[in-house]
């Protein structure tokens, strides 16, 4: 007899605990998984604030993932759950704390429902043979590695040796270990669908692949071709957490790979990577992604040796058009990476200009160890936090002591640097003279390498060499035209030079590879703020919120979008939230000091200057929050000595005088004019 299941009752929905279920007037919500895993945290521990590192670890156990999953999940969350009857959310954010479900719940039990089965597509169905699989392979429902390694004759490259039966050890292993789940929850055991056929039919079927359907040439009665595509993150199977950052790199790696055909749009790694640890359908990931083919696959890293397995799926089928095993010695791992990339393009029929494939085909080596440094560094980069970049600075330095010509470890250095020179998180004497040098290393080792090129944009932004900056941006878009991060990078420097439509189509370009990432879906909405279009900035600004709620970059920019409406009350109402996630104290906002002498609060301006001027006795604080309440106040003389001062402090503000809307009652002067030619403006 079964168990009465338990069932939980808030509104108009009852959430079902053991089917991981939400449903609605009787009809299934359709959530992704972790998003259910979530609801029904939040739901168990109802009036609780639940942190959310503890969520973190609870939904992706073992597995690194970033705040934006969890952020992500909350938004789909309370969009689908709308608003209780009283109009408040059903989940409540603590800043820089957690979550709270706050409204009241009732559990009852009930006998578990007919409930139709829906099939869930593996990430990783790949069934590889001893010859790359055409097309008409049917997708199999088999790990990567057990497929690998039962594939008759599979061409792993090189003769068995005591690094590869550890390799095939570690998949044994981790087949046969069950990732832990949050205590409640029932587990679910997926079986492979069993299809029995008859031995002659099978021959037949065999048979008549080879002898027609493998003959037919590519397109005739075919499906559309394929001209965008996804890397999903490939699974870590060797066993070790702690190689989730080689996982991660080998994605990248991937995606940055196939990024440089031009005729492929390839989706950047931000959005992918919010599907990290996820089953969810292929075709609700294409869907959202807006692609036709998805690669999947997974990794095995054991010493100096590595394994990758990857097939390439139609999406919306779910046909496995092509999957194949490679293992090399991790100093061959580039090699490696453009192979795959190269059997892909092909299966994608895509067009590969003379220059594409010299670039993809040129040989590549590399120290092991250095490039193990590497990928940490770019696992800590990718955080984008000032935390995360002074870890990366760590290994690339690393990755440059074990190889000193290693012009990708150079150019992520310089990346970091920079980053931490941009964000004003450290004094531009102290890190941009590193910066430049290494980014000049990368590009004399490797002036092919478009990460070279972009890190040089970055570097020569930050010291005002525009022109340098914009050829360094255009050179790492054309040598690698899905390059999300160089389109975004020349996206917001052609905002410093007032070229509003070249910026908005460049961001456009970066939101088409990267939809998901919250820099791509803000750097958008800034682009349009730039411009003055104020309605759009706004629409775009709220959908970024959408997805990610706790961020308070973009909601501070709402709040400005709004206040050029001279929607006063609303601009407070999203700034004060920015202030508030981000930890900072209003009573020292410079920004709300600023709209209160816009519109005649004089006195409380005031109030937040003295503040201001008496905590720089005994902290630093830069001289263009000073210019900005002065010019607030219509104190012209006193803004204009401030900005003269962020001048000489090389403000990252600078850059924005020639845009910046609040500092347009200055225009005119001549002592303004010249600060925007010194710092190399229009």
């Amino acid at each position: 007899m079964n168990q009465p299941r338990v069932i939980y009752e808030f509104g108009r929905f009852r959430l079902d605990r053991d089917a991981h279920l939400l449903l609605s007037g009787g009809e299934i919500i359709a959530l992704e998984p972790k998003a259910v895993e979530v609801l029904l945290i939040l739901v168990e521990k109802r009036g609780e604030l639940v942190a959310r590192q503890e969520l973190m670890t609870a939904v992706w156990p073992d597995t690194f993932v970033e705040d934006n999953n969890l952020s992500s999940n909350i938004s789909i969350l309370r969009k689908q759950l709308g608003t209780t009857e009283d109009g408040g959310d059903y989940i409540q954010t603590i800043p820089k704390r957690g979550y709270r479900f706050v409204a009241a719940v009732k559990q009852v039990e009930s006998q578990p429902p007919a409930v139709p089965s829906v099939p869930v597509v593996s990430p990783v169905p790949v069934v590889p043979s001893d010859e790359e699989a055409g097309p008409g392979v049917a997708p199999a429902e088999v790990s990567a590695p057990e497929a690998a390694s039962k594939a008759p004759g599979n061409n792993s490259g090189g003769s068995s040796t005591s690094a590869e039966t550890s390799l095939v050890a570690a998949d044994t292993s981790v087949r046969a270990t069950s990732a832990p789940k949050r205590q409640g929850f029932l587990e679910f055991v997926r079986r492979p669908r069993l299809v029995m056929m008859a031995s002659v039919g099978l021959l037949v079927l065999v048979l008549a692949y080879r002898a027609g359907w493998r003959g037919r040439p590519r397109g005739v009665g075919a499906e559309a071709q394929i001209g965008a595509i996804a890397v999903l993150p490939l699974e870590n199977l060797s066993g070790d957490p702690g190689q989730e950052y080689f996982a991660d790199g080998m994605t990248e790696a991937l995606t940055a790979d196939l990024a440089q055909i031009g005729t492929l749009r390839v989706i950047a790694r931000a959005s992918v990577m919010q599907y990290k640890g996820t089953k969810q359908p292929l075709a609700q990931i294409a869907q959202r992604l807006n692609v036709e083919g998805i690669v999947s696959g997974s990794v095995v890293h054991s010493g100096h040796r590595v394994r990758i397995t990857a097939a390439l799926i139609r999406a919306a089928t779910g046909q496995q058009l092509w999957a194949k095993t490679y293992e090399r010695n991790l100093g061959d791992i580039l090699d490696l990476q453009s192979e795959v990339a190269r059997a892909i393009a092909v299966e994608v029929q895509a067009k590969v200009t003379t220059e594409e494939q010299t670039r993809l085909a040129r040989s590549r080596s590399v120290d092991a160890d250095a490039y193990d440094a590497y990928l940490k560094g770019r696992y800590y980069y990718n955080r984008f936090t000032v935390d995360g970049f002074a870890k990366s600075i760590e290994y690339f330095e690393q990755a440059i002591q074990r190889a000193p010509n290693y012009a990708s470890a150079y150019a992520g250095l310089a990346d970091a640097l920079a980053s931490l020179e941009q964000i004003g998180a450290a004094r531009p004497e102290d890190v941009h003279p590193r910066a430049l040098e290494a980014a000049t290393k990368a590009l004399a080792m490797d002036d092919a390498l478009p990460e070279a090129h972009a890190a040089m944009a970055l570097v020569r932004a930050n010291d005002w060499e525009r022109s340098t900056a914009e050829r360094e941006a255009r050179t790492a878009i054309e040598l690698n035209p899905g390059f999300s991060l160089a389109h975004l990078i020349y996206s917001n420097m052609l905002r410093h030079l007032g070229r509003r439509e070249e910026s908005i189509a460049e961001a456009k370009r970066a939101l088409e590879l990267d939809p998901l990432s919250p820099l791509t879906n803000e750097e958008l909405a800034d682009a349009q703020l730039s411009a003055r279009q104020y309605d759009a900035a706004i629409e775009q600004y709220q959908k970024t919120l959408e997805l990610y709620p706790d961020q308070p970059a973009p909601r501070d920019s709402l709040g400005w979008a709004y206040v050029y409406k001279r929607m006063y009350d609303q601009g407070l109402e999203e700034i004060r939230k920015s202030i508030a996630l981000y930890g900072e104290d209003p009573s020292l906002s410079p920004e709300i000091a600023f709209i209160y002498a816009t519109t005649g609060r004089n006195a409380e301006a005031q109030q937040i200057l003295d503040r201001l001027l008496n905590t720089s006795q005994t902290a630093p604080i830069a001289a263009h929050h000073f210019a900005l309440i002065y010019v607030g106040m219509g104190k012209k003389k006193e803004a204009l000595w401030w900005l003269e001062k962020a001048y000489n402090e090389h403000s990252p503000m600078m850059a924005w005088l020639e845009v910046d809307q609040r500092f347009d009652s200055l225009r005119q002067e001549p002592r303004f004019q010249d600060l925007v030619r010194r710092v190399g403006l229009p």
